[in-house]
C-alpha cells in the first residue's frame, strides 16, 4: 500500500463515523421519497458500506436535499478514504450551501487523489480567487491550461485575474481565447468587453457587449463524469423542473429543454414546464417547438398570462409583431399588473404609430414596477414627440441611473428633451455629460450623434 493511501486509512480509522441523517420523508413526493427509501434502507442495512452511504449522499443531492447529502459524504469518505468521489461530492455540496472553506478543504483532498480530476481543478481554482487566494488561484488556472489547453473557464480566469492587476493586454489575450473556445460564454463575452474599453477599443467593446447581449447567462460545461452518474439519479417531476431552471439560468439551453421535456414525462399536467419551454426553444431558435408547448399550455389554462407573454416574446422576436402585440394585449387584459407585458405591449404599439395608447401602456408598466427603466425612457420620448416637455423631462430624469452601458442613451435623452424645452444651458451640460459616457464606453455612433446636437446648440446660441 502507498504512504498516501496507508495514510488515509490510519486517519479514517482514528475518525468518528458520522451518522446517517435524519430524513423528513413524509414531506417528499412520492416520486422523490421512492428512491430516498430505497438508498437509505440500503445504506442503513449495511452501515459500513461506503457505496451504500455515498450513493444516499447521491440521492439527497440530486433531489436537491444538500444537507442531509453531507453527512452521507462524510460518512462514505470515512468508510472509503482512498475513493475521490466522495470528498468532490462533498465539496460541491458544501458550496452549495455556503460553506466555502470547508468546500475548498474537500477539493484539495479530491485532488490529492486524483490530482488530474478537472472539474475539481476548475473549482477550487475559481474558490480560491473569490476567496482572495489569488495567487494559488492563478497558479492553478495555469497548471490546468498546461494539461487542458482547451479549458475556457481557465482563461477567462486568469483573463479576470489580469485585468484586475491592470494587465489590459494580458487579459484580453485570455479573455479571446475563452470566447474563442466556447462562443456563447456571455460573463467572458463581458469581460473582454471592458477590457477593450479599458484599452480605448471601443468599436471592439461594443461588438463584446452584443455577444453578451445574445448569451449572458451562457457558461462552458467541463466534462465531469462523477456529476453525471450523480444527475442520473434525479427523479421526481418537480426534482427535474427545478433542475432545468438551474441549466436555463446557467445558459445551457439544450440541456435545460431535456430536462424540462422529462419533467413534462413525469407529469404531462406541469404547467410551469410548458410556460417555460415556451421561452427555451424561442431561444434555441425553434419556433415550432415553442408553438407547441404554447398550444398545451393553453389546452391546460388558457387564462394564464405568463403563457402569453412567453408567446409574445417568441413571435417579437420572429419578426411577427402584430401577432406579438395580440398575445401582450391577452396577457395584459388576463393579469393587468404584469409590467414586462405592458412594456412589450405598448413598444410594438409605439412602433405601429399608436402613440397615444401606447403611451397609457408605459404608464400601466411604471404604475407596476417603477423603475422599470425602458418604460419610462420610451414614455418620455412619446411625451417629447406629443410636446409634453415638463413631463417628458420628468420621466427621463428617473433612466440616467445606474451609470451603465444605458446611461449616456439615458442622458442624451434627457439633454435633448431639455433643448427642445428651451433650456439651452442645462442641455449642453447633460449632452456633454452623455458624450463623455458614451466615448468612455466606446460608443463612438452615439459620440457623433451627440457631437452634431452640441454644435447645433451652438450655433443656435450664438445666433441668438
Amino acid at each position: 500500500m502507498s504512504s498516501l493511501l496507508l495514510a488515509a486509512v490510519l486517519a479514517a480509522s482514528a475518525q468518528a463515523l458520522p451518522p446517517l441523517p435524519g430524513l423528513p420523508l413524509d414531506s417528499y413526493e412520492a416520486s422523490v421519497r421512492a428512491p430516498i427509501e430505497r438508498a437509505l434502507e440500503a445504506a442503513e442495512a449495511q452501515p459500513r458500506d461506503a457505496e451504500r452511504s455515498g450513493q444516499l449522499g447521491m440521492v439527497l443531492y440530486a433531489n436537491e436535499q444538500y444537507e442531509f447529502a453531507i453527512p452521507c459524504f462524510e460518512r462514505a469518505q470515512v468508510l472509503a478514504p482512498a475513493e475521490a468521489r466522495w470528498p468532490y461530492f462533498l465539496g460541491r455540496t458544501q458550496s452549495n450551501v455556503s460553506s466555502a472553506d470547508r468546500g475548498m478543504a474537500a477539493l484539495r483532498r479530491t485532488l490529492r487523489l486524483k490530482p488530474d480530476y478537472l472539474p475539481a481543478q476548475v473549482l477550487l481554482a475559481k474558490a480560491l480567487v473569490e476567496d482572495g487566494q489569488t495567487v494559488e488561484g492563478r497558479q492553478l488556472y495555469e497548471a490546468i491550461l498546461r494539461a487542458h489547453p482547451e479549458t475556457a473557464e481557465a482563461h477567462y480566469g486568469l483573463g479576470r485575474l489580469d485585468a484586475a492587476a491592470g494587465q489590459a493586454d494580458a487579459a484580453i489575450e485570455h479573455l479571446k481565447k475563452a470566447c474563442a473556445l466556447w462562443p456563447s460564454f456571455g460573463a467572458a463575452h463581458f469581460a473582454l468587453a471592458r477590457a477593450y474599453r479599458d484599452r480605448g477599443l471601443g468599436d471592439e467593446a461594443q461588438a463584446e457587449l452584443q455577444l453578451y447581449e445574445k448569451d449572458k447567462l451562457g457558461w462552458p460545461a467541463v466534462p465531469d463524469p462523477f456529476m453525471s452518474a450523480l444527475t442520473a439519479l434525479k427523479g421526481g417531476a418537480a426534482a427535474r423542473l427545478d433542475k432545468g431552471i438551474q441549466l436555463a439560468e446557467a445558459g445551457q439551453l439544450q440541456a435545460a429543454a431535456e430536462e424540462h421535456e422529462a419533467a413534462l414525462q413525469a407529469d404531462p399536467k406541469l404547467l410551469p414546464a410548458h410556460v417555460n419551454l415556451i421561452r427555451i426553444y424561442g431561444s434555441l431558435h425553434q419556433p415550432a417547438r415553442a408553438e407547441e408547448h404554447y398550444r398545451a399550455g393553453v389546452a391546460l389554462d388558457p387564462n394564464l398570462a405568463e403563457l402569453h407573454y412567453n408567446h409574445g416574446v417568441v413571435l417579437m422576436d420572429e419578426g411577427r409583431n402584430a401577432e406579438a402585440a395580440e398575445a401582450f394585449r391577452r396577457a395584459v387584459e388576463l393579469k393587468p399588473a404584469y409590467a414586462d407585458a405592458q412594456n412589450n405591449y405598448a413598444y410594438l404599439l409605439m412602433t405601429a404609430g399608436q402613440l397615444d395608447e401606447a403611451a397609457l401602456h408605459y404608464r400601466a408598466a411604471i404604475a407596476a414596477k417603477p423603475d422599470l427603466r425602458a418604460a419610462r425612457f420610451n414614455l418620455g420620448r412619446i411625451l417629447v414627440n406629443q410636446g409634453q416637455l415638463a413631463e417628458a423631462i420628468e420621466q427621463l430624469a428617473q433612466t440616467v441611473e445606474p451609470d451603465d452601458e444605458e446611461a449616456p442613451r439615458c442622458t442624451y435623452a434627457l439633454g435633448a428633451a431639455y433643448a427642445r424645452a428651451g433650456n439651452r444651458s442645462e442641455a449642453r451640460k447633460l449632452m456633454t455629460e452623455a458624450r463623455d459616457k458614451a466615448r468612455a464606453r466606446g460608443q463612438a455612433d452615439l459620440v457623433a450623434s451627440i457631437d452634431k446636437d452640441l454644435q447645433r446648440l451652438a450655433q443656435e446660441t450664438g445666433a441668438r
